[in-house]
């Protein structure tokens, strides 16, 4: 695997729990993502030049509540997806730091796709964005060459930028950390 781009992603109208018992956003945009990359991790370590892709969203929140990850005190369609996408830029900046000292030759970055008209743009906020086949956002983060060797980063419309705040705080990054292994139950690049 050269290039692991995690994209999936919903926006719940109103509140799901998943049969794990997590909130469905939650789950689906954040913990499948970090389940995955952690499954394929040394499959896209044997690359020559590997690349992981987060995405994230300008959507993405400005703060964590670590006893509210699961909307249990009340829930918002758009604080759940903006708190997923503020989970998805630290967990790329928390992976990006983790594969300097373990696959220093893996990349790790998040971004924002740019407004696209997805199903799940529609369906959260209306048709206010650029069409589906002229988004090329992440098909540039994987394959811009100018990139090679760069990590930890967050971009919008191709430049790089900063990520909300959280990011850039080790102890909170470690905080999610710790949440997303004990709620996938696997452990992802231990710090020892």
């Amino acid at each position: 695997i050269d290039v692991l781009i995690n994209n999936a992603g919903v926006y719940e109208e109103s509140m799901k729990k998943t049969v794990d018992g997590f909130e469905m956003t939650f789950q689906v945009n954040v913990l499948a993502g970090f389940l995955l990359t952690t499954l394929l991790m040394d499959t896209v370590a044997k690359a020559e030049e590997p690349r992981i892709i987060i995405t994230s969203s300008i959507s993405q929140g400005s703060s964590i509540d670590f006893d509210n990850l699961n909307m249990e005190k009340g829930f918002s369609s758009h604080g759940s997806y903006s708190l997923s996408k503020l989970c998805n830029a630290m967990h790329a900046i928390e992976l990006a730091e983790r594969m300097k000292k373990r696959h220093p030759h893996v990349t790790v970055n998040t971004l924002d796709p740019g407004t696209v008209n997805t199903k799940m743009l529609l369906a959260g906020w209306g048709m206010c964005g650029i069409d589906v086949e002229r988004a090329n956002n992440e098909f540039n983060l994987a394959t811009d060459a100018s990139l090679k060797g760069k990590s930890g980063l967050y971009f919008v419309g191709g430049r790089e930028t900063k990520a909300s705040r959280p990011c850039y705080d080790k102890d909170q990054r470690l905080k999610l950390w710790k949440r997303m292994e004990d709620m996938t139950g696997v452990r992802c690049l231990p710090e020892d």
